[in-house]
């Protein structure tokens, strides 16, 4: 799998990388960024002084943020945002599915560890979650049993509002629900995050209530999709990220 990341490294926009490294950015950062969205369509053409003295700083600051994104350097960030729009068609020449290469991408395995090794210290994991998620909570369940970690999952709201109060500082509530707008998971894990329980959340990449009041947000890619109005979500983003967080927990788990 890290194979596969560094190959299809480039195909994550530059939107996309800023999301998911904004709580990495400072004051200087942003104003880059705003910058960089305001001049995007001939940014390749600007050299890094140019964007520097325009902004009153300095090169060392717009290669900071270019670095911090995920880019090698300023060059590269000007190449790579030119070349978006053809992203598509590189995906399709590569014959992997978008949300594979994109999910890959998002994999930030210094968040795993910090979610795995909140995983090994509690008490009890409590999976949650409702729909299509519930299976996956079964399925990490097992995960965790087959070492003899204490987890349990809930098939109902009333067995999750009630369990999620019982909980403690030493317990763990593990959430997964693709939209991350479940208006009742949200208020469950807020209420928790209150009481000092360490709550980790699994969503689709994108700006999501449950994302931002978790202590860990974890993310896959799948956007949204219907046939015929019904929900054909494609999963398969989610469950190479629970796979890839299960191995690192069991590595952890046997250290």
């Amino acid at each position: 799998m890290r194979k596969l990341k560094k190959k299809v490294g480039d195909m994550m926009k530059f939107e996309e990388r800023v999301l998911k490294h904004e709580f990495q950015l400072n004051d200087t950062d942003d104003e880059i960024i705003a910058y960089i969205r305001k001049n995007r369509y001939h940014i390749h053409k600007l050299s890094i002084q140019k964007v520097a003295s325009d902004l009153y700083t300095v090169p060392n600051s717009v290669m900071r943020l270019a670095k911090k994104l995920g880019y090698n350097g300023f060059s590269e960030l000007k190449v790579l945002i030119q070349q978006e729009d053809n992203s598509e068609e590189q995906i399709s020449k590569a014959k992997i599915p978008t949300n594979v290469i994109k999910t890959i991408e998002l994999i930030n395995y210094d968040n795993l560890y910090e979610a795995s090794k909140k995983m090994k210290t509690c008490k009890t994991i409590h999976f949650l979650g409702v729909g299509d998620s519930l299976s996956y909570c079964e399925m990490m369940v097992r995960h965790m049993r087959c070492i003899d970690k204490h987890a349990e999952y809930y098939q109902s709201y009333h067995d999750i509002d009630f369990q999620s109060r019982h909980c403690d500082k030493n317990d763990l509530l593990f959430i997964i629900s693709a939209s991350g707008e479940n208006q009742r998971l949200i208020d469950v894990a807020k209420d928790a995050k209150e009481r000092g329980v360490a709550t980790i959340s699994v969503t689709h990449f994108n700006k999501n209530g449950l994302s931002q009041v978790v202590d860990i947000p974890l993310y896959f890619y799948g956007e949204p999709r219907k046939v015929n109005g019904y929900n054909v979500n494609d999963r398969t983003g989610l469950m190479i990220l629970l796979r890839e967080l299960s191995e690192v927990f069991w590595r952890t788990y046997c250290v």
